[in-house]
């Protein structure tokens, strides 16, 4: 296989446990972008608020539906739903799992 900037090998990026309820397979290229696979998987009750998110990110759901809290609203997106939130404090997010069952998204995170 040819060694390139543009292709990320899976066996290079293997699937971790970041927390007992997500899995990130990540790799972060040279142009300041981190291109993710992520499962995340329902929090069980009495689970503390996640903190709020500033990062960018575009995300397309493969399976389940995922949830993100905003300031002045909420937004569900399930398979084939494609989400875009720009960087900044005026954007922030909370992410959480809409309903019982793993969500798994690809995800880009800039800036």
């Amino acid at each position: 296989m040819t060694v390139s900037p543009y292709l990320f090998p899976a066996a290079d990026h293997p699937l971790h446990d970041a927390t007992d309820r997500l899995k990130v397979r990540e790799a972060v290229s040279g142009f300041g972008i981190a291109l993710r696979y992520q499962e995340r998987a329902p929090d069980p009750p009495g689970t503390p608020e996640a903190d709020w998110c500033e990062t960018g990110h575009s995300i397309f759901v493969l399976s389940g539906h995922i949830r993100y809290d905003f300031d002045s609203h909420s937004v569900e997106a399930g398979p084939g739903d494609m989400l875009h939130i720009p960087a900044g404090r005026a954007h922030r997010h909370k992410p959480s799992v809409a309903g019982n069952e793993t969500v798994r998204y690809v995800l880009t995170e800039f800036g």
